[in-house]
């Protein structure tokens, strides 16, 4: 089983090695054992880069916290939630991954137990030419659909919980690329990353 699951972390990392151009570009919410809700963007260092030169200059930065620390402020200004029509989800504090494909990790809070709506605007890459981000919902009870936010919709989603189905309310569409069912198997392993890191920083105190 290990070596199986070792194989497929291999393989989708060859896919998603292809599919990060600076445009391109993911956002997944998932649930761990423990009941923690976690939400994911993933996109390549150039994109990031790409934003944060373009809003705060390249001199605004001299080190890498301090571009991590930009990061979050953009994260802050361009990500929503909100639940029910009327529940603004809050978040924990980001934790950023630098990389050739870095990440923006981060715990959601204050979900409500029965969701029959979601709000989902993320327009951290919304200067990006041709930019696209996959929507995928992994967390139990949720429909395991994938939308797509760029610019057509103003990089935003509005989903309403229909018989155990997400209706789509706007104007994004489900990707058509199989290689997005790549992208939804490798971005369930988002749970295991997150804990594992907050597992370590524990032990280092």
């Amino acid at each position: 089983m290990k070596k199986q699951w070792l194989f497929l972390s291999a393989f989708l990392m060859s896919l998603v090695s292809h599919a990060h151009s600076p445009d391109f570009s993911t956002s997944v919410l998932s649930k761990t054992d423990n009941g923690i809700y976690v939400l994911q963007i993933t996109s390549s260092l150039a994109a990031f880069q790409g934003e944060i030169d373009y809003l705060y200059t390249t001199n605004a930065y001299k080190t890498p916290e301090a571009f991590k620390k930009l990061v979050v402020d953009h994260f802050n200004k361009n990500v929503f939630f909100i639940a029910n029509e009327k529940d603004t989800l809050k978040f924990g504090a980001p934790l950023v991954l630098l990389g050739h494909e870095s990440k923006l990790i981060v715990e959601v809070l204050n979900i409500p137990k029965n969701i029959s709506s979601l709000y989902f605007k993320n327009s951290m890459f919304k200067d990006m030419p041709h930019n696209q981000m996959a929507v995928i919902m992994l967390a139990d009870g949720l429909p395991k659909d994938q939308h797509v936010l760029e610019n057509e919709n103003e990089q935003t989603v509005s989903l309403e919980l229909q018989e155990g189905k997400w209706v789509n309310l706007g104007l994004g569409f489900k990707p058509k690329n199989m290689l997005y069912v790549g992208l939804f198997l490798l971005l369930s392993m988002v749970p295991i990353l997150y804990i594992g890191y907050r597992d370590r920083k524990h032990i280092r105190k």
